[in-house]
């Protein structure tokens, strides 16, 4: 019974981290989708700052969004460690470091999301007409945008890595789910990699986002339904779960 409070702690913390978790996965899919996805015309200048100019308010949600998102990955990247570090204290802390450089980078790359903003305003007139110019300073830097949250989702992917490791053999899940995070990562990488060097392969890539997806909504919902496992105490002998 003296280890009731410890496992209450933990069952607590992997609530909040789950929770915080599953805010990530709805503020990125709104702000990526539901806001850069239907006023961003790819490769179309003008028709993407009358767009941002067309919807400040929604465009500047959505960089609000974004900016929830980050305040919530530090929230996991944290509640993470603190859940794993009695299990593997040398990959909690890989996982976590990496985790909180993709914050910090995709943060300092929501300044191109302002400015596309700054720019897309510039462009459009009084009475409607689009400037070449400015809007081509807008497109340029969501652009800009794009390629910083891929270099950020590479720090990420490594970062999933190392929490696969950590659920694989440590039987903290069902060997499914441990697979579908190594997996997870495996697509990341790949994915940023080639929007970085390979443009034109970005299309045959996209559908595999399918896997994290799925992969990181049953994460997080064990985390807040179940937890990792029954007793924090004792790390060395973690009770097996399914997932």
């Amino acid at each position: 019974m003296r280890n009731q409070p410890t496992h209450d702690r933990q069952a607590i913390l992997a609530r909040r981290t789950g929770l915080a978790y599953l805010g990530i996965i709805a503020t990125g899919i709104f702000a990526e989708f539901a806001v850069r996805g239907s006023l961003i015309a790819d490769d179309d200048a003008i028709t993407t700052a009358d767009n941002i100019a067309g919807s400040p308010g929604l465009f500047g949600v959505g960089i609000g969004a974004d900016a929830v998102m980050i305040t919530l990955d530090v929230v996991v990247a944290f509640g993470l460690f603190g859940l794993l570090r009695n299990v593997n204290r040398r990959l909690a802390l890989t996982a976590t470091v990496l985790r909180l450089v993709q914050g910090a980078v995709i943060a300092i790359n929501l300044v191109n999301l302002a400015q596309a903003l700054g720019f897309a305003r510039d462009a459009v007139g009084t009475d409607g007409t689009v400037l070449a110019g400015p809007a081509r300073d807008a497109l340029d830097a969501v652009e800009r945008h794009a390629l910083g949250y891929d270099a950020g989702l590479i720090a990420f992917g490594l970062s999933t890595l190392a929490l696969a490791r950590i659920l694989a053999t440590s039987h903290l899940v069902s060997r499914p789910l441990a697979l579908g995070m190594y997996a997870t990562g495996v697509v990341y990488l790949v994915g940023s990699f080639a929007a970085l060097l390979a443009p034109s392969a970005s299309t045959v890539i996209d559908p595999f986002y399918a896997i994290p997806l799925i992969v990181e909504l049953a994460f997080a919902v064990r985390l807040v339904t179940r937890g990792l496992y029954a007793n924090i105490t004792e790390p060395a002998h973690p009770v097996p779960v399914g997932v």
